[in-house]
């Protein structure tokens, strides 16, 4: 997973997020319907991805996230379980998890609004 991340991204300087949609079926390629497994992969080759490109990366994380999780690359549970699991980690105070926040925040606030209906 994180070779075909590299040979997907590694050339893309600018609009990583943008750059995603291009690569769709790609990644969909990859990523087995519901397979818990190939999702949670996916989810940490791009953050070993982001940490290895670096600052342009780190800032697009939460459009990519965003990316993933709109076309059903990655469900809700396993995105938040993946960024609960980052905090915790050795790269705990790195800024990909400050950038990917905001995404968080907004699937929370959309499961505790969709439970109170």
């Amino acid at each position: 997973m994180n070779a075909l991340l590299e040979g997907l991204f590694d050339v893309v300087e600018k609009a990583f997020g943008k750059e995603a949609t291009k690569r769709k079926n790609h990644l969909a390629g990859v990523v087995a319907g519901d397979d818990e497994g190939s999702q949670l992969l996916l989810l940490n080759a791009a953050e070993e991805f982001c940490y290895k490109k670096g600052s342009n990366e780190f800032n697009e994380v939460a459009l990519f996230l965003n990316f993933l999780y709109d076309v059903d690359l990655v469900e809700e549970e396993h995105v938040v379980h993946s960024y609960s699991k980052g905090l915790k980690g050795d790269k705990k105070d790195s800024q990909i998890w400050k950038n990917a926040q905001p995404f968080i925040d907004c699937l929370r606030n959309a499961e505790s609004e969709s439970e109170e209906e």
